[in-house]
């Protein structure tokens, strides 16, 4: 063996390094994103999932998940969180875990919600349900048609405080943390809230951060576009 390809040992042993490294980053992130399995609360009802097919073609929507609707064995459903608009006019129920949580940059959220960023926590749209709708309060949005109805995607919001509280896809809703109720904590004497948020609706990632509008140095993953399927910017 040369001199010059001994000296090239460290190297291949560093990128072989290197390698596995990334291989075993990359099968944590592929189990960690593995969808959880939707939990069976109640729902018998058809179809399986209210207006999967997108638009406004769904009959009586507002009595299906994720709104006005009873599970066939109240046991089935556990709330576990409490989402309410400022007012307190429209209220929704939250069962189980998160299937996953995202902070997205993209420019819409920023407009939409006029933020930075849109901090945003997925449910299964069977493990969420309408406990109040005060003066029929409830309201929609859809960014697709430009227009204040229920027109799958939208966004859902008090009509009188104009709280946004979550976002309705074609299989899941698109929660903001940022409304629910968490359990206190004292410190000092003093009920503390902000440091309660359990750890499934944590981000796991930041999503279009190409188009951010500030750096956040927080240590979870950053994608240029959509989670796993655009460039990694972290």
């Amino acid at each position: 063996m040369t001199l010059n390809n001994m000296a090239k040992i460290p190297i291949l042993f560093k990128a072989a390094a290197c390698t596995y490294s990334t291989l075993i980053l990359l099968k944590r992130q592929m189990a960690s994103d593995l969808r959880k399995p939707t939990p069976d609360t109640g729902w018998r009802g058809s179809p399986a999932v209210p207006s999967s097919q997108g638009g406004d073609a769904e009959v009586d929507f507002i009595h299906k998940p994720p709104y006005d609707w009873m599970p066939s064995n109240k046991d089935l459903f556990v709330p576990r969180f409490i989402c309410s608009c400022w007012c307190g006019n429209v209220q929704f129920e939250f069962h189980g875990e998160a299937l996953d949580a995202k902070c997205c940059h993209c420019r819409d959220c920023q407009r939409l919600h006029g933020a930075p960023f849109q901090w945003a926590v997925i449910f299964p749209k069977t493990s969420v349900r309408m406990t109040k709708n005060e003066n029929h309060s409830v309201q929609w949005f859809s960014t697709d048609i430009g227009s204040s109805c229920h027109y799958v995607p939208c966004k859902v919001s008090c009509g009188s405080c104009k709280s946004p509280l979550f976002d309705e896809g074609r299989n899941t809703v698109l929660a903001y943390p940022s409304a629910f109720q968490f359990p206190s904590a004292i410190h000092n004497g003093e009920r503390m809230n902000s440091h309660n948020v359990p750890d499934d609706l944590r981000p796991t990632c930041h999503i279009f951060y190409g188009q951010r509008i500030m750096d956040i140095s927080d240590g979870i993953p950053k994608w240029e576009g959509h989670k796993n399927s655009s460039t990694s910017l972290s």
